[in-house]
């Protein structure tokens, strides 16, 4: 397995790997971002020898700068339950260490998200729910944070700081220009 950046030549390819696995969400405002080196961005395409088999990003949040956040993270169908995905995720941690981060963090819809749940968890992550008044959109979309430390000591919960759940959302409208857009 190995991770090939999104960059302008292959942005359209990524962006029909992240409709496949996410349908009706779109990443395309993403992608474009981390084309920009100052932006805190960084997403792949997950490769199995020549095939693509995945999605699967790096970014941060500016009042945050001690965790690594796990975007746009998914494992297309044919290459499910050969343990790509966590192998894609221990790559991922090991990208978030060499960069100075010290927590692992994702956010992801608590609805009918069984099996990612259960992933997140197998593979040592906490999960707490997420609320917060200055972010609107967690009172529309049922989310859970989840957590883990990539250091020698103990882990901070997220304890609902903001995430800009909110933000992203109207990114992916820009796209989609559906108000039904789900995160």
């Amino acid at each position: 397995m190995h991770l090939e950046r999104i960059t302008e030549n292959n942005i359209g390819f990524a962006v029909s790997v992240q409709n496949e696995l996410f349908p009706g969400e779109s990443a395309r405002a993403n992608y474009e971002e981390s084309l920009v080196d100052s932006s805190g961005y960084e997403y792949f395409l997950i490769y199995e020898g020549d095939d693509c088999a995945g999605i699967i990003g790096l970014y941060c949040i500016p009042e945050d700068p001690d965790s690594a956040w796990l975007g746009w993270f998914g494992i297309r169908e044919g290459f499910r339950r050969r343990h790509l995905g966590s192998a894609a995720l221990k790559q991922f941690e090991k990208m978030a260490i060499s960069e100075g981060y010290r927590f692992s963090r994702l956010y992801t819809d608590a609805l009918s998200n069984d099996v990612a749940i259960a992933f997140y968890q197998a593979n040592g992550y906490f999960c707490e729910p997420y609320m917060n008044q200055e972010d609107p959109a967690c009172m529309q979309y049922k989310t859970l944070i989840f957590s883990k430390t990539l250091a020698d000591e103990p882990l901070i919960l997220w304890n609902g700081r903001n995430i800009h759940l909110t933000e992203q959302i109207e990114k992916q409208r820009k796209y989609h220009g559906d108000s039904q857009v789900q995160s």
